[in-house]
């Protein structure tokens, strides 16, 4: 695992056609410049036990990647935790574990030899995301791809290109992780592609 810091890793996603939606200035979006992209989201399976084959089938998805860059777009990884809060005190231990930079912003550059790492930090993501800070963005080597994990119980997925939406879709669902048709809870922004 190597880390760099926010600025270099915004520097190399725009170069990749990545940057910053200007929509959003306070919520450090990240997208593809190209109008023509596309995205869908799929929910987090309810059973932890599911969760990591998962993230193990997006990341699968995205192809011949030799890295993945993980940005924390809200904030630092965290520290310290207050003892009164199990929760808190247990995503650190894991967080520990995994040899992150705690205490900065730094971004992650996780191999794919370090596949269980990578997988594992978003497992955790899943269980104790619960507010737009603690939100992930995931970002293969060839930025052909962006994973979003999102505290609605979700990670979002934006492709480059659209014409790579269905392959996606039928390989979730031959794994038996179907497009949803409903949103996960009502404050979630229906997307275009959703029926009403």
């Amino acid at each position: 695992m190597k880390t760099l810091d926010e600025s270099t890793f915004l520097r190399w996603a725009e170069q990749n056609g990545l940057y910053l939606d200007e929509r959003y200035p306070h919520s450090a979006v990240i997208t593809f410049r190209r109008e023509a992209s596309a995205a869908r989201f799929w929910e987090v399976p309810p059973e932890p036990e599911q969760r990591p084959f998962f993230i193990a089938s997006l990341l699968a998805l995205m192809g011949e990647w030799r890295s993945c860059f993980v940005w924390r777009h809200l904030g630092s990884w965290p520290q310290t935790a207050d003892p009164k809060r199990l929760n808190d005190v247990i995503e650190l231990q894991i967080l520990k574990g995994l040899h992150l930079p705690l205490g900065t912003a730094d971004v992650v550059e996780i191999p794919r030899e370090e596949l269980p790492a990578l997988i594992t930090l978003i497992f955790t993501t899943t269980i104790f995301g619960w507010s737009v800070g603690d939100d992930l963005y995931i970002v293969p080597d060839h930025a052909r791809y962006v994973l979003q994990t999102d505290h609605h119980g979700v990670i979002h997925v934006m492709f480059r290109e659209p014409s790579d939406v269905e392959g996606w879709i039928a390989g979730m669902a031959a794994n038996e992780f179907m497009l949803p048709e409903d949103l996960p809870d009502e404050t979630f922004k229906r997307p275009t592609w959703m029926k009403d």
